[in-house]
């Protein structure tokens, strides 16, 4: 079985990211798809390029391109399901009921200068840190003249500040219901199950999440 040479690897990386390929999981399988069928087939190397471009012609790739976020976030989808029901499986949801009560006790008895130093302003910080720790994230390697990005991770970002956001918003709650000099405690009596449940919702979407981004997903493109 023939090998593809360094000057040919060179050559079909530049040839491949030319493409309207967007993610990288696509670009490796279509080089290898490229590489594998030159080393089995009979053809020369320049044949072997013509006659695939001709099957992944310009709109075949590009559909192909357009399809892949959504067959990713699907697979993320299922990942988030699985894992869903996972979370209610004992003993851990007695621990997580625990967490969900200290956290309620902690945000309803500290003053409101703390909370916004101390627990505010970290987690905007940490939600900005994500955005862009995710973005960076990515954009994965470079070939050719072209940076490829991840689909798994696009995808897998799209959900990592939910948890975030959930947080921040049982915490300022109040701020949404009553006028600046009334105390905040008149919220959580009046509302205690609001603020609990929003707690539990970013408890599990943070778990989730974070299993969900660290997890490998494999979606076959072509």
């Amino acid at each position: 079985m023939r090998t593809l040479s360094s000057e040919q690897k060179e050559q079909l990386t530049n040839h491949i990211a030319k493409k309207p390929i967007k993610y990288i999981g696509l670009y490796n399988e279509l080089y290898d798809h490229y590489a594998s069928t030159y080393e089995i087939g009979e053809n020369d190397f320049e044949n072997t390029l013509e006659a695939l471009d001709q099957e992944f012609d310009y709109y075949k790739v590009k559909s192909i391109n357009d399809n892949l976020v959504d067959k990713t976030r699907k697979s993320v989808n299922q990942i988030y399901v699985e894992e869903f029901k996972n979370f209610w499986r004992w003993p851990q949801i007695m621990t997580t009921l625990g967490i969900l009560f200290l956290c309620y006790s902690f945000i309803e008895f500290l003053p409101m200068k703390i909370i916004v130093w101390y627990v505010f302003m970290p987690f905007l910080i940490f939600t900005s840190a994500i955005l862009i720790y995710g973005g960076i994230l990515t954009k994965r390697k470079k070939y050719g003249n072209k940076r490829f990005e991840s689909a798994h991770l696009a995808s897998a970002h799209h959900f990592l500040s939910l948890p975030v956001t959930l947080f921040n918003l049982t915490v300022f709650l109040p701020a949404l219901f009553l006028e600046p000099y009334k105390p905040r405690i008149e919220f959580y009596e009046n509302y205690p199950l609001i603020a609990f449940i929003l707690m539990m919702i970013f408890f599990i979407a943070a778990y989730i999440g974070f299993k969900v981004f660290k997890s490998k997903i494999r979606v076959q493109y072509l």
